[in-house]
């Protein structure tokens, strides 16, 4: 199973790693947001088919965090730094101009 997950808005040069039951899924170096468009880095993320923890990490401000998913509630997550905290988001889809 698939989940689709932007990271979005607050990323300047950031390193993220992203683990799916605590499993690496993601790495990114230098990840930044492209301010025209609230995008740094968009994917599909293999995760299991039942609810799961993405745990996310960016070492580079200090942030790790974790978030429950259940990928049948919530197939499309966003990930934005705000105030220096991790915000996730579970819109119906994702898109971007």
């Amino acid at each position: 199973m698939q989940i689709h997950l932007a990271l979005q808005d607050g990323f300047d040069g950031d390193d993220v790693v992203l683990r799916v039951a605590g499993s690496e899924a993601y790495r990114g170096e230098n990840v930044t947001t492209r301010t025209q468009i609230s995008l740094a880095a968009d994917m599909q993320l293999e995760v299991p088919d039942h609810p799961f923890t993405l745990e996310v990490d960016v070492p580079t401000r200090g942030v790790r965090e974790s978030v429950q998913i259940d990928p049948h509630a919530h197939a499309n997550v966003t990930l934005s730094l705000r105030d220096g905290l991790l915000v996730a988001g579970f819109p119906e889809q994702i898109g971007f101009v």
